[in-house]
């Protein structure tokens, strides 16, 4: 990795790490030396001194940290979004991802942490999760892991969790995302919203879980997707600024950019470029070259994924979850 490579690395991988646990907080001290002294010092403030440290901890380790990593589960869902960010409705028979068991998602975590230095936050997503038959296996498997520092689980509400997945969620690394879709109206037949009595189960059992329960029933309308030939100044300026960045994701053993694109690597022909940047732990043996690969993965100045993806100027507000 050369200095351009590493400081495309520090930026779509290292910043994302310390805004996480520097969120909301500043430093300022004075020190009464002389000048040299104080621009001596400022030379090592805290975000410069944690950016050395996790230098020399990449250059000892040889392995990349993941900010954020989500896992696939199955992309099959209970409910049928319009909007939805990973184009649920909108895969086919064909393309959908049906159901991971815990023997295939073990396979791939077992690999794939030997070729990481740690993963800071680490998901289980959809579709809907709670549709797997072995999503309590795999959530106690992955809290078991010291390389996944944090571990959530993604869901709508249309499902309760079982009373053994209830226990296993009782963990300190744990944190449950449960969406509020209380308001949400042409659902499936047999599906209704469970809000209210999952986030009690939640709070009778003192497990962590944000929620996005509002009074404002809005979404962000999602990008159009489609290959163009955009070029790179436009297209690295469009990734930095986008939350896909770090919403990495891991689906059928590939590891790919952002939500949208498991859709777009499932769906679409996908260009030379797109396949040197993919990382796939099943077809690779080794995991130095896995570990490599994903070096790289964090050392380019934007996605190739960017070509697919064409959001609005300005951003438009839709009902929320308008279901198809």
């Amino acid at each position: 990795m050369d200095k351009k490579d590493f400081r495309n690395y520090k930026k779509n991988n290292l910043k994302l790490i310390y805004k996480n646990f520097t969120a909301g907080q500043g430093c300022a001290v004075a020190f009464p030396f002389k000048k040299k002294m104080v621009e001596f010092l400022n030379n090592f403030t805290p975000e410069r001194l944690y950016y050395k440290v996790m230098k020399t901890r990449f250059l000892l380790t040889r392995k990349a940290i993941m900010p954020c990593l989500q896992y696939i589960v199955t992309t099959k869902c209970t409910m049928n979004c319009k909007q939805c960010n990973t184009f649920i409705p909108y895969f086919t028979e064909k393309t959908h991802l049906n159901y991971t068991t815990f023997e295939q998602f073990k396979s791939d975590l077992d690999k794939l942490l030997k070729s990481i230095d740690y993963v800071d936050y680490f998901g289980l997503v959809g579709g809907e999760v709670l549709l797997t038959k072995d999503l309590n296996k795999m959530l106690k498997y992955a809290l078991s892991k010291r390389k996944l520092h944090h571990v959530f689980i993604a869901t709508n509400g249309t499902i309760l969790p079982s009373s053994e997945l209830i226990k296993t969620m009782k963990n300190k690394k744990f944190c449950l995302q449960l969406s509020d879709y209380r308001k949400v109206t042409g659902l499936r037949e047999n599906v209704t919203i469970k809000f209210d009595e999952f986030k009690k189960l939640l709070k009778d059992n003192n497990i962590t879980f944000i929620t996005t329960e509002s009074d404002n029933p809005i979404f962000f309308e999602m990008p159009k997707l489609y290959k163009d030939t955009q070029d790179k100044e436009t297209l690295r300026c469009q990734f930095d600024k986008c939350w896909g960045q770090y919403c990495n994701m891991i689906c059928d053993g590939i590891i790919t950019q952002c939500t949208l694109s498991v859709y777009i690597s499932r769906n679409f022909d996908l260009s030379d470029g797109i396949k040197g940047e993919i990382v796939d732990i099943r077809k690779e043996k080794s995991p130095r070259k896995i570990a490599d690969k994903i070096i790289q993965f964090y050392a380019k100045p934007y996605s190739e994924f960017c070509h697919y993806c064409h959001p609005t100027k300005e951003p438009v507000m839709i009902p929320r979850a308008e279901q198809l």
